[in-house]
């Protein structure tokens, strides 16, 4: 039986750090194709973003933060179990990048330098990033875990479509602005139900695993 648990443990880490090591390559690949502006001062892209640039850099510095610290916080069951005041500390560093983040995010997308196509869904984006960390920190401070788990991976997933939505950058040199909503749309969606999926789908495979278990047991003793 105990086998059995770490066998389903190995193979969930597994997924997991394949999960993010995908994640990685593409940010290296967004940081590589649609973010080098910044080190070069000749870059045209400058123009377009210069009546916000430190506003952008602060966007940026601070979604990197939540990107990185909510990694670290995903993978590493070991901080929570063994060190859960570095684990706190880190949530809460990933809540206040939330909070810097996600309002300037909002208030770049839905300005005159984004198409009009997806002003309204910046709304969306912006604020559901928001709103789902913040639940997330209010069912921790009440002690509802299950649910801080759930809205702590819903938060996690729209901070993930900071990195997703330019990933097509790196293969398309110009796509129009109904595709770039489309997709805007369509991470939002997926960062909603994704947690749910992948919590019940835990869920089940947990309930699977213990009815073998059981079953195993009352044939041994039978």
């Amino acid at each position: 039986m105990a086998s059995s648990a770490r066998s389903s443990s190995t193979a969930s880490d597994v997924l997991k750090w394949f999960f993010f090591a995908l994640m990685g390559l593409c940010l290296v690949a967004v940081v590589w194709f649609d973010e080098r502006f910044w080190i070069n001062p000749a870059d045209p892209h400058w123009k377009h973003v210069a009546p916000v640039k430190w506003l952008l850099g602060l966007h940026g510095l601070a979604g990197v933060t939540a990107l990185l610290v909510g990694a670290v916080q995903m993978i590493s069951t070991r901080i929570r179990r063994d060190r859960p005041a570095l684990h706190r500390m880190l949530g809460k560093v990933y809540i206040g990048a939330v909070c810097i983040s996600a309002p300037i995010a909002t208030y770049i997308g839905t300005s005159t330098l984004e198409p009009v196509s997806i002003r309204f869904e910046q709304i969306f984006q912006g604020g559901f990033w928001l709103l789902s960390a913040l639940v997330a920190w209010a069912c921790i401070r009440s002690g509802q875990m299950a649910l801080h788990k759930a809205w702590m991976m819903r938060s996690y997933g729209f901070t993930l479509v900071f990195v997703l939505s330019r990933v097509p950058d790196a293969f398309i040199s110009h796509y129009s602005d109904q595709f770039l909503s489309d997709m805007l749309w369509s991470l939002v969606v997926v960062a909603i139900i994704a947690p749910e999926i992948i919590l019940t789908a835990q869920t089940l495979l947990r309930i699977r695993g213990a009815k073998a278990r059981h079953g195993k047991a009352a044939a041994a003793t039978a």
